[in-house]
């Protein structure tokens, strides 16, 4: 189990020559955010298309992060090795809380008629069908590799700094802050876990690799057909405006472009080198900035989520 490089300027470290560092803790935080209707209407201070597709990743979020969770919750009896079996445990632990309090988020955006609300009925449909059509093995290589396209969101957004503008919506900005510092947090987990159940064969990386080939495919075709028909509504959404009413900030509809724009093309392509690592990208000082920001956020809250769903 490899962990994390030395950090250098800049905070993020894309070398695997330095010492080892101490193992990043996984932290079990108990989070209870309250979200307003009326104010998640418009709750960022950022291009619309950015905040639509934030939007959108949220309805997928609730399906996803329970998949995830099942996952590897599947293989906790395979781990022999005990600190790598409390990251199990921790990471499936985060994982229902970002579904829980996502689903609780989307609440208040439905009521708000956010776009994005179709995302979540292709989740489940994409879930679904991974969950039935493909062996455990697979569910945990498919979730190696969301969880490295998570971790770049993540890295996106507590680096970029959009959620900081004055008018943001403090609730919002706090579960995508938290959310996005425990995808890096936990990134290495899932991926650990199916080195140390299934090797780092030749085979094992096959599969790895066959598993982010089979994702970007098919969630690359499912999303976009999903983000064309949000798109179509929020067109429809704007023939229907008066005409004097006054038009959104930017263009309607999500966009993952502009989320991801400023990461590189390589920090994908990295995925299929038999080598990799998560951690290969040290950026945990993005991880330590927000912690240092958010004391004990998290620490103090309503009794535990339950990870019985992950079972």
């Amino acid at each position: 189990m490899r962990q994390p490089c030395c950090p250098t300027h800049g905070g993020v470290n894309d070398s695997t020559t330095c010492g080892p560092a101490a193992p990043i803790e996984i932290i079990r935080r108990r989070v209870r955010l309250h979200y307003d209707a009326m104010k998640s209407r418009r709750w960022a201070r950022i291009p619309r298309e950015a905040e639509d597709a934030l939007n959108a990743i949220s309805f997928v979020f609730p399906v996803g992060e329970a998949f995830f969770a099942r996952s590897v919750a599947r293989y906790r009896h395979r781990i022999t090795d005990p600190l790598l079996q409390d990251q199990a445990e921790r990471f499936i632990y985060q994982e229902v809380w970002h579904s829980k309090e996502h689903d609780r988020a989307n609440a208040a955006l439905r009521e708000s008629n956010a776009l994005g609300t179709e995302l979540e009925a292709a989740s489940r449909i994409l879930a679904g069908a991974g969950r039935y059509l493909t062996p455990p093995s697979t569910q945990l290589a498919l979730t190696c590799a969301m969880e490295h396209f998570t971790a770049m969101l993540g890295e996106r957004l507590l680096a970029c700094r959009w959620l900081d503008r004055d008018g943001t919506d403090p609730e919002f900005r706090a579960l995508w802050m938290w959310h996005a510092a425990e995808e890096i947090e936990h990134k290495a987990v899932c991926f650990d876990v199916y080195q140390h159940v299934f090797g780092r064969g030749f085979f094992a990386w096959l599969h790895l690799c066959f598993a982010m080939l089979l994702l970007t495919v098919t969630y690359g075709i499912g999303i976009t057909i999903a983000f064309t028909m949000v798109r179509l509504r929020a067109w429809l959404r704007r023939l229907r405006r008066k005409a004097g009413a006054t038009a959104p900030e930017g263009k309607a509809g999500p966009s993952l472009r502009v989320l991801f724009t400023g990461v590189a093309a390589s920090r994908y392509f990295d995925y299929f080198r038999r080598s990799f690592h998560p951690w290969d990208h040290d950026d945990r000082a993005l991880l330590e900035a927000w912690k240092r920001e958010n004391p004990g956020f998290g620490m103090a809250a309503p009794a535990p989520a339950s990870v019985s769903a992950a079972a």
